[in-house]
């Protein structure tokens, strides 16, 4: 595994977070996260929504059972489009509760009113933070010219900033939002302020929903529906362009179109991690394997098209 440090966090943070939106079942899922933290990774995504919360309950009862409450990075996601930042609080602790802590390493705000100005929420994030329920803050589906407000006034106002953004990011550009408010920071101008500011990055859909993995034609029919809705999210002559060039890599480096495009996504030159969404302990094996893949600033220069 590699690993990354956030000032504010004393533990050090897996390069691969695992997400855990899609976990049903307590015994399969216990075995992923098994394989998980036997290899290193110690990073875990959370959100309140995740299956209506159930999908918290079942990584608190696993962490409860290793007692692993001191050795993982825990993150919690709270707030949709319409919260306020008054209701930041009671949705963390509805999570606390559901993840058996009483504390989360990190709270990001998942989605979050436009209509509020940012200070309004630094300041609620900093309350929480005294209070000792989280040691570090992001947020996600932000502009970079909101983010950077949210900097300046943390600066002049002597608040602890936001650490953390959590956006979409993968080789393979985002061409039309997965929903409404969700934001990439695929674009040279948010990129270099990311480099310049040295500012960490989570990224969601860190390997564009599979649009770098080679399927059978068989399980492409089956999976028409999905592809509809990749085809209308990924797929442009660019990408199609980077998704050729990640294929060539593959064949120098012996292997996957995936880990050349996973392996991208963690070795930028701002603090870039990857949260990436496995089913199955088969699938994360596969994912990890682009740790062994380094690639050249060249072959960086290569892929990159923007």
């Amino acid at each position: 595994m590699l690993f990354g440090k956030i000032n504010g966090l004393e533990k050090k943070i897996s390069k691969i977070i695992l997400g855990n939106d899609k976990k049903k079942k307590y015994i399969s899922a216990s075995k992923l996260w098994d394989f998980y933290y036997e290899n290193g990774g110690n990073t875990f995504d959370n959100s309140i929504y995740y299956r209506n919360g159930e999908s918290e309950k079942l990584l608190g009862k696993w962490i409860k059972s290793r007692g692993l409450e001191r050795n993982i990075v825990l993150i919690s996601k709270v707030g949709e489009e319409n919260s306020q930042p008054s209701e930041i609080l009671s949705l963390l602790q509805i999570s606390l509760e559901r993840l058996q802590s009483n504390i989360a390493d990190i709270l990001i705000l998942h989605h979050h009113s436009k209509q509020v100005p940012i200070s309004e929420y630094v300041d609620a994030l900093n309350e929480i933070k005294s209070s000792g329920k989280i040691k570090l803050f992001g947020i996600s589906n932000i502009s970079k010219d909101r983010f950077d407000e949210s900097l300046k006034w943390s600066r002049k106002n002597n608040k602890i900033p936001f650490s953390i953004i959590n956006n979409q990011f993968s080789l393979a550009k985002m061409e039309k939002p997965l929903w409404p408010d969700c934001l990439s920071i695929y674009n040279n101008e948010y990129i270099k302020y990311l480099e310049n500011n040295k500012i960490a990055h989570f990224a969601w859909s860190s390997q564009a929903r599979g649009f770098f993995i080679k399927e059978s034609f068989i399980r492409k029919f089956l999976r028409r529906k999905f592809h509809k809705y990749l085809k209308d999210c990924f797929h442009s002559l660019e990408n199609d362009e980077k998704r050729k060039k990640a294929e060539e890599l593959s064949n120098k480096y012996n292997c996957s179109s995936n880990d050349i495009a996973l392996s991208w996504v963690i070795n930028q030159k701002f603090p870039s991690y990857a949260i990436i969404g496995p089913k199955n302990k088969s699938e994360l094996k596969f994912s990890m394997n682009s740790l062994n893949i380094v690639l050249s600033d060249e072959d960086k220069k290569w892929l990159n098209l923007i």
